[in-house]
């Protein structure tokens, strides 16, 4: 099964916690709009993040 991939085209390094990889999506200065989209989007792993865009991957599922 292929994974989501979330592709926000927004700088969202100021938000970035490069120490525990993560973004601090409840910063009262983080993007609502962006917030919604990945609340919508659900649990992921950053792929890659930069100034001009940050890629977001759906966790893969294991098959039981």
């Amino acid at each position: 099964m292929k994974s989501r991939v979330l592709v926000i085209k927004t700088n969202l390094l100021p938000w970035y916690n490069e120490l525990d990889d993560y973004l601090e999506t409840e910063h009262p200065s983080f993007p609502q709009s962006v917030r919604e989209r990945m609340a919508d989007f659900g649990d992921y792993t950053i792929i890659s993040i930069s100034r001009y865009e940050t890629r977001l991957r759906e966790p893969s599922r294991n098959k039981s």
